[in-house]
């Protein structure tokens, strides 16, 4: 169960990892089919060890650095940079790049590929951009990547924030930017306890859909400041008491028996904690989109968030009928 796929709990579909992930079914060069069957270990013998004196000072710090620490994938950002860079020949930036991946890699799989990939390109003097993320197969390697991609997502959505409460009053720039760390706090827990992420792969899963989550948030208060609001205002009341009834139904099921599956259990404890975070979560950001835009109220919110509580814990129902079948 490395990725479901339930309505509404956010988990990696077609998206930039699982595609990356994907990628490397197929050797990505054009040039492969010119090249007789080498082995990895051929291919980087025939390119020979990286000569430090062929690196510049500042990539010379950075590798020895890397060799000291021995850190995940830190050789291969450093091949990365030198591809991408304009400091080397095009010859013997491609020779410092096979060189830097033949020393870096993680599993034998990505190493394979992402050899293979740049031995073509050394050999026939072409081009070639290293990017690690495009031949990551390993569950540890999803996890890497997807924790530098929410980086990236995180700086860009921090532009964005800043860009669009500038001409706020302080106060009320103030009030969001705290909505949106505790926003980020509940969506972190509730990806670890109630999620179902699962599989080799569950680390990247887990990050991915809290970097999303984030996206969505912020959307939904970059909406709210223009004058935009949802369709469907459910009432408070009929939702309450309709969340209540599904998550009554949750407790019980998972009290006779969590949902279990490879790096994956969700009890009723996991959902309960979740639960009492979730209505801290309510409060505060029905009171902040409220603040922000006056055409719905605190209650309208109230009822909104309320509505989309319950369409989670549903779905969660479902997916436990569809498991015992």
């Amino acid at each position: 169960m490395s990725g479901h796929t339930i309505k509404g709990i956010p988990l990696i579909q077609a998206s930039a990892l699982s595609l990356i992930t994907l990628s490397v079914i197929y050797p990505l060069s054009a040039l492969a089919g010119d090249r007789p069957e080498l082995s990895t270990e051929q291919m980087c013998s025939q390119v020979g060890h990286i000569e430090l004196a062929a690196l510049t000072p500042a990539d010379r710090e950075a590798y020895l650095l890397a060799q000291a620490d021995n850190t995940l994938y830190q050789v291969w950002e450093i091949a990365e940079k030198v591809s991408t860079g304009s400091t080397y020949p095009l010859t013997e930036k491609n020779q410092l790049t096979l060189q830097l991946i033949c020393e870096g890699g993680f599993a034998p799989a990505e190493e394979k590929y992402a050899v293979q990939d740049a031995f073509d390109h050394w050999q026939h003097n072409q081009p070639f951009t290293f990017d690690l993320c495009q031949y990551i197969t390993s569950g540890v390697g999803s996890a890497f990547c997807a924790n530098r991609f929410a980086g990236e997502q995180h700086i860009e959505r921090k532009q964005r924030q800043d860009t669009a409460i500038q001409q706020l009053p302080v106060s009320q720039q103030q009030t969001i930017k705290n909505a949106v760390r505790m926003a980020e706090d509940f969506f972190e827990h509730r990806a670890i306890h109630e999620e179902l992420h699962g599989g080799s792969s569950h680390t990247a899963f887990r990050i991915e859909s809290v970097s999303n989550q984030n996206d969505r948030y912020l959307s939904q208060i970059l909406d709210t400041l223009a004058g935009n609001q949802p369709e469907d205002i459910p009432s408070l009341d009929e939702a309450d008491s309709t969340l209540s009834q599904t998550y009554d139904s949750l407790i019980q099921r998972l009290k006779m028996g969590p949902i279990e599956d490879f790096n994956l259990e969700v009890t009723a404890r996991d959902v309960e904690s979740v639960q009492r975070a979730w209505l801290i979560y309510r409060e505060q950001t029905a009171m902040m989109l409220a603040s922000l835009n006056t055409t719905l109220t605190m209650q309208d919110w109230l009822g909104i968030l309320t509505a989309e509580r319950n369409r989670q814990l549903s779905e969660m129902l479902e997916y436990m009928d569809l498991d015992k079948r």
